[in-house]
């Protein structure tokens, strides 16, 4: 009885009860757009961060995180960079040789990181290739080569083609310098990469130091980036005497950001829901003062306060029930298609780029992002209900019968 009651009391005012619908909508609709979002704008900083920089898994003399000394090299390189080539979880990796050292050209001078890298297994592991925006990712077998970021080719006054000189420690200690010449530039999402990086052939760089065929830094792409810790604890295993660490130790700014992401994404959802807390309580306590004389009969006739209460409550579900599943297929539409196309932000282009983030976000929708939203837009809006259902057991029944 209750249930056919509410359910004709909703289209009395049809306006009205859509309102309620559209505002349960949109609720749904923006906190799930948030979260599709920032999970996007997460994933793509971490998916950045480990094709340019970190890669999966890297390996490394303990020594060397400390000071980056030539003479630190990892113990037997070339053969471990044989057998993790084999390996079935592993689908790309690339055996580096790197030093901090200064890069001048005839007008300015910089600090950076040289790393001398093998360019086709260093293409499999790093998006640096795909980013070179002028000249190209080394030609053939010439010397001396070296490719630079786009930031730091700006601040050098240099271009493509122009030589310039890195200076730096061998490892027998001696102050070494090598001019090179600039055979591209690159840019990447993130500017200070750019500007303090640079890339080398490996024989170039090596013959420099003198570190021969020894190798500072082992870089792992896998076939699944899910099992990064898995295959991180195994290789730990088998090699103990190196230090084996995945991108989120190598980088715990960037472990730090997703959580500081999840927690902003939650504070957003909240204020979004408070908002449509508030327009619901508005709208139904409009709809309760109106029927003042219809609660008055209800009651003179016997209805007892819990069943007016319970009446009003049934109400606010059957429309939160009505604008969840408006709100969810209007997400899937909208994400879907933002998803694909992508939401241009290059209007804040160069703030993004200091912090490494792409111009272009595509949201991602998960979902396991579906129930927990759901479920806070269902309690926002039942819980919206309680005050005006309260206000409505206050009404007398003599007095109610005689509003208009």
């Amino acid at each position: 009885m209750l249930f056919k009651i509410a359910w004709r009391n909703i289209w009395r005012n049809r306006i009205r009860s859509l309102v309620v619908i559209a505002s349960v909508a949109v609720g749904l609709f923006a906190g799930m757009f948030m979260m599709a979002f920032f999970l996007g704008l997460a994933k793509q900083e971490i998916d950045s961060t480990v094709e340019t920089q970190l890669s999966h898994i890297q390996f490394h003399n303990p020594a060397f995180i400390e000071d980056k000394d030539a003479n630190y090299i990892i113990e037997n390189g070339p053969a471990i960079l044989d057998i993790l080539k084999k390996n079935s979880n592993v689908k790309a990796v690339s055996g580096r040789v790197i030093t901090t050292g200064m890069i001048s050209s005839t007008a300015s001078a910089s600090g950076v990181e040289i790393h001398g890298i093998a360019p086709d297994e260093e293409s499999a592991v790093t998006s640096i290739s795909k980013n070179v925006i002028e000249g190209a990712y080394f030609n053939g077998a010439k010397r001396n080569e070296i490719v630079i970021g786009k930031k730091l080719a700006e601040k050098l006054g240099v271009k493509l083609h122009n030589k310039i000189v890195l200076t730096f420690q061998s490892k027998s200690g001696d102050l070494t310098a090598g001019s090179f010449r600039i055979a591209g530039i690159f840019r990447s999402r993130n500017s200070a990469f750019d500007q303090t990086t640079v890339f080398a052939r490996f024989d170039d760089l090596a013959g420099l130091l003198g570190t021969g065929t020894g190798i500072h830094e082992i870089a792992i792409i896998l076939k699944d980036g899910q099992k990064t810790t898995q295959v991180a604890k195994e290789l730990k295993k088998e090699y103990p005497l190196l230090l084996v660490q995945t991108w989120t130790e190598l980088s715990p700014q960037m472990a730090l950001l997703t959580g500081i992401m999840d927690q902003v994404m939650y504070v957003i959802i909240g204020i979004i829901l408070l908002a449509l807390m508030f327009g619901i309580i508005n709208t139904m306590l409009m709809a309760v003062l109106e029927r003042q004389r219809e609660f008055g009969m209800l009651m003179a006739i016997g209805m007892n306060k819990p069943r007016v209460f319970f009446m009003i409550l049934l109400e606010s579900v059957m429309l939160t029930c009505a604008g969840i599943p408006a709100g969810i297929l209007f997400t899937i539409i909208t994400v879907g298609s933002l998803a694909r196309h992508g939401i241009d932000l290059s209007a804040f282009s160069q703030a993004l780029s200091q912090f490494g983030f792409s111009n272009i976000v595509y949201p991602e929708l998960q979902h396991s992002m579906f129930l927990p939203v759901t479920l806070m837009t269902a309690f926002t809006a039942v819980l919206s209900a309680i005050y005006p259902a309260i206000k409505a057991l206050q009404f007398k029944p003599a007095e109610a019968i005689h509003k208009i």
